[in-house]
């Protein structure tokens, strides 16, 4: 739900909090997820499988039943691929995404509900997806801007190509996405309108607490880990 840039934004951040040994396979994790995106025939109920939420409605994921079930999700595939693996750190960033995810719906989205409603517009109505896009192509765009990476984010990833998400993305949609996010936010800029609620001071402040986030919940998912 969170942005591409947002998520390498808090990658960045959290790589030195969990002594992360291989930062592209951790970056390349922290966008995984979104990469569906780049597969032939793409539909929305994929998007939804690469971030454990199938069956579940966007506006009902913060019902307590449903996070009990994506919490489950989340437990189970880091019991499958965040332990014994030489790349577990692929996986650990897939699962930083997730977690970023869920704050940033539990946080953002709810607040772009409110601001959504001043318009007119429902999170249930199909304008509410344009409404979402808006916010996070901004926040993206600022973010690819402002934010000072300490380890640049294109050069880093494709460091990583090569590298799968078994069963989930493959090294061909982590290139092709790739690629995508360089055009679209780092060296093709494009513009994007203004947000109606993102604003600097939201997006760093989320990246922050993102990242505490990150540091507190994969110790609960991750054994061995800072």
């Amino acid at each position: 739900m969170a942005g591409v840039v947002i998520h390498l934004a808090v990658a960045d951040k959290t790589a030195d909090m969990l002594n992360i040994k291989n930062i592209p396979l951790y970056f390349a994790g922290n966008i995984a997820p979104d990469c569906i995106h780049a597969r032939e025939n793409y539909g929305r109920e994929m998007k939804r499988h690469t971030h454990f939420k199938d069956g579940i409605r966007d506006w009902d994921f913060l019902e307590p039943e449903n996070l009990s079930i994506f919490h489950k999700r989340l437990e189970s595939f880091a019991q499958k691929y965040c332990h014994e693996r030489e790349d577990r750190e692929l996986y650990i960033g897939y699962l930083s995404h997730l977690i970023t995810d869920e704050m940033f719906i539990r946080e953002i989205r709810s607040a772009c509900v409110v601001k959504a409603e001043e318009y007119g517009i429902s999170q249930t109505d199909r304008e509410f997806f344009s409404f979402m896009m808006r916010e996070l192509n901004w926040s993206d765009a600022f973010a690819a801007e402002n934010y000072r990476f300490r380890n640049d984010p294109v050069d880093t990833l494709r460091k990583s190509f090569g590298c799968e998400v078994k069963d989930y993305i493959s090294a061909d949609e982590i290139i092709s996405s790739t690629e995508w996010i360089c055009q679209n936010f780092f060296t093709g800029k494009k513009h994007y309108e203004p947000a109606l609620l993102m604003n600097p001071e939201r997006i760093y402040d989320f990246t922050e607490s993102a990242a505490d986030e990150i540091s507190v919940k994969l110790k609960y998912f991750v054994k061995n880990i800072s």
